[in-house]
């Protein structure tokens, strides 16, 4: 009797326990299903705006450097595209306030890219780009993608919040079938939760939108930085740029550059970071005992994370984090996908402006070509006129240019002009401009300088290139003439013209010489 009445207190104690352990499991896989289906559409549309905005970054880049290299992220962004969207079809099938939307969405799509791509065609073909007009209306049906997209964000954030409160709902039933208290804890977990993803999703998009609105590669890391020292409070933040033509890592540092300086920063290689030789992220904490350990984040004392800027494969830099304390892992995970979000925009700018400053330089020199020397000189005149200071030009030619090439071939050519390229560099100021705008002619502007101080700089190049040793080619020398802004000239291409005459002069008195435009008409002054 007793022994059955001991059974049925335990039977009684037992019951309690086994209902509530079976309604915290059901009450965790309703949540944890409708989480998780929810976090899937929204990484799926979250992907079809990314593979959007590739193809445009990758299309615009094309239309303005000509430069195939930009047709990768078109080509893997249409490949994305295609992939978010068919998963998207099957995660909202059977949904009238999905299916709509997201079909949409695809037309506008299927618009753009279809006239996106035949003016790429066109640009391949013969080289037109497309007018202003079809452009404006890509960017009208683009602005359209995007508005449908955040609308189906939108209705997403609906579905996530129908579908959290619906779990919400049945963990209610169960709990205060069994108790009240219970109830409350669950509801408030589920709030508590619902709000941390809210958190996190409006961080990223933060961040997302601000990386797309950024001008440059170092506004960009500036923004991640200050993204991911916001992400994990009391952390520093720091991106590693891979240079690997130079063997070497451009640290931006944030808050914790304190941290950074205690390692060996000064000369550091892609190797010395192992994020980027391993491609994954690193997690270092002090006492380590690992196999190998990383070079930068062994230096550190305290704990620090580092993870990959990780673009189709190829390592462009990483982002290490630097904290007093161990980073958790949901901090890491979240660490993960900013990072991720920022990698492919980084290697975009950084793409772009690679080609552009060589569409700027002269790949012989180092100088800027004509092409840039002309917006520099627009800028420099326009800023000479409106302050009423003077600007000089020098105009700068290698005397008996051909005879060294016939004698030395043009190997000896270029030496003599990528030594000339180095002097010029190496002796005006940094606020000085100098390009080269011909084949052995050279331009030098001096704002800020009048005729006078242009002369002893003049002279100094001169003399330089006259005591220059080129092994090899024997001595070389150079003309130069120059002319001042306002004295000698009242508009900027007037200066143009009188200091090519000024160098005219010098190559007809004799050469290896200075020649100052004269303020008298039609006539010029040798300086030396």
């Amino acid at each position: 009797m007793q022994l059955g009445s001991s059974r049925r207190i335990a039977f009684v104690l037992a019951l309690p326990v086994v209902l509530l352990a079976g309604a915290v499991f059901a009450t965790a896989t309703v949540q944890r299903n409708a989480a998780l289906l929810s976090a899937r559409e929204q990484v799926a549309s979250e992907g079809l705006l990314t593979a959007m905005l590739n193809q445009e970054t990758g299309a615009r880049g094309f239309f303005q450097t000509r430069e195939r290299v930009f047709l990768q992220p078109w080509t893997e962004g249409t490949s994305a595209f295609g992939s978010s969207l068919a998963q998207l079809r099957s995660l909202v099938s059977g949904n009238p306030g999905l299916e709509p939307s997201l079909a949409d969405q695809a037309q506008r799509a299927s618009s753009w890219h279809s006239a996106t791509a035949a003016a790429i065609l066109t640009l391949e073909r013969s080289g037109h780009t497309q007018s202003d007009a079809l452009a404006r209306r890509g960017k009208e049906v683009m602005d359209g993608f995007r508005a449908a997209n955040a609308a189906f964000d939108s209705a997403l954030d609906e579905q996530r919040s129908k579908r959290l409160s619906a779990a919400t709902a049945v963990s209610v039933v169960v709990a205060v079938a069994l108790a009240a208290l219970l109830a409350g804890g669950g509801l408030l977990l589920s709030r508590r939760l619902a709000r941390a993803e809210q958190t996190r999703q409006d961080n990223q998009a933060e961040l997302r939108e601000l990386l797309q609105a950024s001008e440059s590669e170092e506004e960009s890391r500036s923004l991640l930085i200050r993204h991911v020292e916001k992400l994990i409070p009391g952390a520093g933040a720091a991106v590693l740029n891979s240079n690997n033509s130079d063997d070497r890592l451009e640290i931006t540092h944030g808050g914790g550059e304190s941290l950074l300086q205690e390692s060996t920063t000064e000369r550091m290689s892609p190797r010395s970071c192992l994020a980027v030789r391993l491609s994954h992220g690193y997690v270092h904490e002090p006492g380590d005992d690992g196999l190998q350990e990383c070079e930068i984040c062994g230096a550190i004392k305290g704990a620090a994370t580092c993870e990959p800027l990780l673009v189709g494969g190829q390592v462009i830099g990483s982002v290490l984090v630097t904290s007093g304390k161990p980073i958790d892992a949901d901090r890491r995970s979240r660490l993960r996908e900013s990072v991720a979000q920022a990698a492919p925009i980084l290697a975009n700018q950084r793409n772009l402006a690679i080609a552009e400053r060589r569409a700027a330089s002269d790949a012989l020199t180092g100088l800027p070509n004509r092409r840039a020397a002309d917006e520099v000189f627009k800028r420099l005149a326009a800023q000479a006129v409106r302050s009423v200071n003077p600007l000089t030009a020098i105009l700068l030619d290698l005397d008996h240019f051909k005879v060294v090439n016939d004698q030395h071939g043009h190997e000896g050519g270029d030496r003599a002009l990528a030594l000339v390229g180095r002097i010029i560099t190496s002796t005006i100021r940094t606020s000085d401009f100098a390009a080269r705008v011909g084949g052995e002619e050279f331009l030098v502007l001096l704002p800020d300088t009048n005729r006078d101080d242009a002369a002893t700089v003049a002279e100094k190049l001169r003399s330089e290139i006259e005591h220059a040793e080129l092994v090899g080619v024997g001595p070389i020398s150079a003309s130069l003439g120059l002319a001042e802004l306002p004295a000698d000239a009242r508009e900027p291409q007037e200066l143009l013209r009188k200091v090519d005459r000024a160098l005219y002069a010098a190559k007809e008195g004799g050469r290896n010489r200075v020649h100052g435009f004269s303020h008298l008409p039609g006539q010029v002054e040798q300086v030396a």
